[in-house]
């Protein structure tokens, strides 16, 4: 019971509290079921790394037989041997030197499992708060445009308006109430998915702000990508197993024995050598050289992709920015705009469909404006990941 309560204590600031992506992030890093997998890769490929480096069991041999000299009763004898594989020590430092870059191979998967959780969590998290904004703006709009309703309705009442004018204006209303409904259908999807991507079943309370301005900021530095790192290590790992086929034969067997005869005993010790007359490991060498060489040439047009891939997201980021201080400008005026023609048709000097034309263009800038920003947003997300920018 106790232990039930300090756990709901422990719980009660995300249950009862906005909390901002930051914290949220830092609980999904502790708890994520997603991740605690991905990390169990690098304790299977610790565990895979000391089978590889593990010497082999010797070997022992049991034999009996009987001996029978002319002339002579039956004797028994016996023969006791054993045998030891032994790896050579160049190929003992490639296996070693294999194990290192496997270990590093499977740290780069992690990594880029792990920057593409965070980048799939920041973009679900983008687009609940472009929908947290989105409705909240038509909310807001929603409750203006009931102001004109009612203005509408009161002229209408009085006779100075056709009913045709109020039954506009209700129309205009009723459209944006089911504009809202859809809106919050998206919020909540976007909400439950991003829960679900972190493991949790408790619904949070969650602030909505943009992770990053629309403004373009630097982007330069010599951080690989995920998918760099991954052929970089895959490059180290070939280069690593094109040094097990260096020399001719990779281990020997030290052999030791015991012969009991009746009327003597023989020890023996030996090495078994493997004699490398049609199994040069030729062909390993060279498959392994073949290996090294197309990892190089993936490594180097990944690069050129890479590098592509940023310059245009680059683009499109500043793009965008330019479009965000276009539509920032354009909503100042329109709304102005706006304000003068609900004042002049409050004074019966503006039409209502001038009226309503104008708050239906300045709800199109505002939804224009948070979706160039949900944007903006998204493309540095993806900038971010590929310049190998980590989100912890």
């Amino acid at each position: 019971m106790i232990r039930r309560i300090v756990i709901l204590t422990a719980a009660m600031p995300l249950l009862l509290w906005g909390i901002d992506f930051e914290t949220f992030k830092k609980e999904v890093l502790a708890h994520s079921k997603i991740l605690h997998a991905k990390a169990l890769s690098l304790q299977m490929q610790m565990q895979k790394n000391r089978i590889l480096l593990r010497s082999a069991n010797p070997e022992l041999g049991l034999e009996a037989g009987s001996y029978r000299p002319d002339g002579e009763d039956t004797s028994l004898g016996y023969a006791v041997d054993i045998r030891q594989r032994v790896r050579r020590g160049s190929f003992m430092k490639g296996l070693s030197m294999k194990a290192d870059a496997a270990q590093l191979l499977a740290e780069a998967y992690y990594a880029e499992g792990r920057e593409g959780y965070l980048k799939r969590l920041e973009e679900l998290y983008t687009h609940y708060v472009y929908s947290v904004k989105r409705v909240a703006l038509l909310e807001q709009e929603s409750k203006l445009l009931g102001r004109v309703a009612r203005m509408v309705y009161a002229r209408y009442r009085s006779g100075s308006d056709a009913k045709v004018s109020w039954l506009k204006a209700k129309s205009e209303a009723d459209a944006l109430d089911a504009q809202i409904v859809r809106a919050r259908a998206g919020k909540e999807a976007f909400y439950h998915q991003m829960l679900a991507l972190a493991g949790m079943t408790k619904p949070i309370s969650m602030d909505a702000a943009f992770l990053y301005p629309v403004e373009v900021g630097k982007h330069q530095n010599d951080d690989l990508s995920p998918k760099e790192r991954i052929i970089q290590a895959r490059e180290r790992l070939l280069q690593s197993e094109k040094r097990l086929y260096t020399d001719t034969f990779q281990s020997f067997d030290i052999v030791g024995g015991v012969e009991q005869e009746p009327d003597q005993t023989i020890g023996r010790v030996g090495v078994a050598i493997p004699l490398t007359l049609f199994n040069t490991q030729k062909e390993e060498r060279a498959l392994a050289k073949m290996k090294l060489a197309q990892a190089r040439l993936q490594n180097e047009q990944l690069a050129i992709e890479t590098e592509a891939q940023k310059s245009i997201r680059l683009q499109t980021i500043e793009a965008l920015a330019a479009r965000y201080r276009m539509l920032a400008k354009l909503q100042r005026e329109q709304q102005e705009l706006a304000q003068l023609l609900q004042e002049g048709y409050r004074i019966a000097k503006v039409s209502l469909f001038e009226l309503m034309r104008a708050k239906r263009t300045l709800l199109e800038t505002r939804t224009s404006l948070l979706q160039t920003r949900k944007e903006s947003n998204l493309k540095t997300i993806e900038l971010r990941y590929l310049e190998g920018k980590k989100n912890d």
